[in-house]
């Protein structure tokens, strides 16, 4: 095993959609007190050596030594900071925000993605009782702030892990987020991960169907004009047998009208446009714009279908309806609170991650 291994593997990871959407999720490996770790803004699917980051695991274990600002912004500029001084020299690259968490855990190999069908839990009403019921002895991490904060708890829920079981724990499910799974060995990992999912599916009462359904073509191609108005990205549409079910009024919108995980955000915008039947396409968007700041990536017409502002917003809103799909076997679904939703969308480091995605 080796470096080159986990590029092998990561471009696996990272070129199927089941497992992780364009720049999210995040692999590393150690080797002699270094930490390779995937730098922040580049894809799984395409990733080459030049994606990783070199960082020093003694330097990064200094960092728990140190005492932060309990101000956000202050203390991600000094943890950001901190990061940084641990790449080795020559680095450049900036790396990921979960490198810190890579790092702690104990393992040759750390694969963190976001599969769908597990995020169908970890963003259930029920995801923590779920969790607890099929995975005994996995970590269960409530909603919390990624990065240092994240991996500080995470820190301690493993200390407590071990002291109370003797084990150290290579399963961890996270709230609104996704999972991390640690070994010894690619192999190893990737047997867990089928494991894991064998294991949700089984627990499934309904799988999302993407049938496509066909849509009254002058009316796309009229909404399509607005839109095109409002932005210089290709207009894409589709339409099919979920977005069917969940487009046919507020109510069934309302499983699907906010924000699973960050990377939603990042990508399709802190939540989707809905525009009932009726309603003016142009003044719905601009209301939007003027309530929220910022324009909608995605625009969701009742009956008709949705609406794409570019290319990347598309795959994670049908990676929403397939996780509110998902949830539907475990409560519902349950999305990001608002005080999360808001930190996320100022967060320097996804505005970050942001810029580099649509490069």
């Amino acid at each position: 095993m080796s470096f080159a291994t986990l590029i092998e593997h990561s471009r696996r990871y990272g070129s199927d959609a089941s497992f992780v959407l364009l720049g999210g999720g995040n692999t590393s490996y150690k080797e002699n007190g270094v930490l390779y770790v995937k730098a922040s803004g580049y894809a799984l699917g395409t990733i080459g050596a030049e994606g990783f980051v070199r960082m020093d695991l003694a330097k990064m274990q200094g960092i728990w030594n140190k005492e932060y600002s309990q101000d956000d912004d202050t203390r991600e500029d000094e943890v950001l900071k901190d990061m940084m001084a641990c790449r080795l020299e020559g680095e450049h690259a900036r790396p990921s925000v979960e490198a810190l968490l890579h790092a702690l855990l104990p393992f040759d190999y750390v694969v963190h993605l976001h599969p769908a069908i597990v995020n169908g839990v970890t963003c259930a009403q029920w995801g923590k009782e779920a969790v607890s019921r099929l995975f005994g002895e996995a970590l269960w991490i409530e909603l919390v702030k990624p990065g240092f904060i994240l991996a500080h708890i995470v820190r301690q829920r493993m200390a407590l892990h071990t002291q109370e079981t003797g084990k150290v724990c290579s399963l961890i499910f996270l709230q609104n987020h996704g999972i991390f799974v640690g070994g010894s060995s690619l192999e190893q990992i990737a047997a867990m991960y089928e494991s894991v999912m064998k294991r949700i599916e089984s627990q499934l009462v309904r799988k999302p169907d993407f049938s496509p359904v066909s849509s009254d073509e002058k009316q796309v191609e009229a909404v399509k004009t607005v839109l095109k108005h409002y932005s210089n990205d290709t207009i894409l549409f589709a339409m099919n047998k979920e977005y069917q079910h969940f487009l046919g009024d507020a109510t069934s919108f309302a499983k699907v009208a906010s924000s699973f995980t960050p990377d939603h955000i990042v990508y399709a915008g802190f939540k989707p446009l809905w525009v009932a039947e009726d309603d003016d396409v142009a003044k719905a968007f601009e209301a939007f714009e003027a309530h929220n700041g910022v324009r909608p990536k995605i625009v969701c017409v009742q009956n008709l279908g949705v609406f794409s502002l570019g290319e990347k917003p598309l795959p994670l809103f049908l990676d929403s309806v397939a996780i509110s799909v998902y949830s539907e076997s475990f409560g519902g679904p349950l999305f990001m609170d608002e005080p999360m939703i808001d930190f996320i969308r100022n967060w320097e480091v996804e505005k970050y991650r942001s810029k580099v995605a649509v490069q």
